[in-house]
């Protein structure tokens, strides 16, 4: 979401307040709205509405980020994609991530953010990596930054890049990876 323009981030938020609006609105409203519709809410509408307010809030964020990702690709048609390690131990989370692009902190309009890594404009940039740990079941979970590190490259449009962290020397191994393509 640190990627997203103004708008996007206004409209998420937007729709989640109507939602919750719409959800107290309607606890409120239990009786009228169980005598207007006597056999649909049977056993109190309460269980109901938020499963029916949380879907169409799901699709439309759904729908704001595949749209953002469509505008990110026709305005960079020749891009590259960095997908980010993440480990998954059994009490903590280990990961890389990205601090900033060509100083622009989290990359803000030279990348896209996906689900698995970055879509990243092709040429030259530089990318400041950080590998993060962060503690499962801790109470306050912030990411604990182990090292940051600058990295200066070219990356070839239609090329996908796996970033890994050396924890030993602390240093990032970026590989392109010949058999997928974006």
């Amino acid at each position: 979401m640190t990627t997203l323009p103004v708008r996007s981030r206004l409209g998420i938020l937007a729709a989640t307040l109507l939602t919750a609006v719409s959800i107290v609105l309607s606890v409120c409203y239990d009786r009228e709205l169980q005598q207007l519709f006597p056999n649909f809410f049977e056993y109190g509408i309460f269980p109901v509405v938020p499963l029916i307010a949380m879907i169409p809030l799901s699709c439309l964020i759904c729908l704001i980020f595949k749209y953002e990702k469509n505008v990110w690709f026709r305005c960079h048609p020749k891009r590259s994609k960095l997908i980010l390690q993440a480990v998954n131990h059994m009490f903590q989370v280990e990961g890389v991530s990205i601090l900033s692009i060509d100083d622009i902190n989290n990359g803000h309009g030279v990348s896209f953010s996906w689900i698995n890594g970055r879509f990243i404009a092709a040429g030259k940039h530089k990318v400041t990596f950080q590998f993060y740990t962060y503690q499962k079941f801790n109470r306050c979970a912030a990411m604990n930054i182990v090292y940051t590190k600058d990295i200066t490259m070219e990356f070839l449009p239609g090329a996908v890049y796996i970033v890994e962290a050396r924890s030993g020397n602390k240093n990032f191994r970026i590989t392109r990876d010949m058999k997928q393509s974006v």
